[in-house]
């Protein structure tokens, strides 16, 4: 049933997905640079950064998507995997922007300290990119293997 939606969908669904992705990237970067006490510099660099992730990151998801369809294999797959993937990262780290500004902005104005871990970050990055993981891996075997 997963794949058989037909290749044409699951480009638009990757399509998407590239969409979400920088969308979710763009709130996430706005959300690290419209703190209070942020230099002008930092802002600028900021932008920057931002017109480079939408310039670059299409070509670069094209490439290696265009690459890895190259082979005999069904390419729903790929794309499923990638629309996962581009979909789950804004996803994941939305709900800990708060904290990555926070630590963000500690190593603006104190550049020399050692950066602190942040546990509660790490446990969710670390499980909530698990948890996609293996749901996704689940969705193509179940598919593959009629599960």
């Amino acid at each position: 049933m997963l794949f058989s939606i037909p290749t044409s969908g699951w480009v638009l669904i990757a399509l998407a997905a590239t969409a979400v992705f920088l969308l979710g990237m763009r709130a996430l970067i706005i959300g690290a640079v419209s703190a209070d006490g942020i230099p002008p510099e930092i802002q600028e660099r900021s932008r920057r950064t931002m017109r480079r992730l939408y310039t670059a990151t299409p070509v670069v998801a094209l490439i290696a998507v265009g690459v890895r369809m190259l082979r005999p294999e069904e390419p729903s797959t790929v794309l499923f995997l990638y629309s996962v993937a581009f979909t789950a990262i804004p996803l994941v780290l939305l709900p800990v922007r708060g904290r990555l500004s926070r630590a963000y902005l500690a190593r603006l104005r104190n550049p020399g300290a050692a950066p602190e871990p942040d546990r509660v970050v790490t446990v969710w990055l670390i499980a909530s990119l698990m948890a996609v993981c293996l749901a996704a891996t689940a969705g193509v075997m179940a598919a593959k293997y009629g599960g």
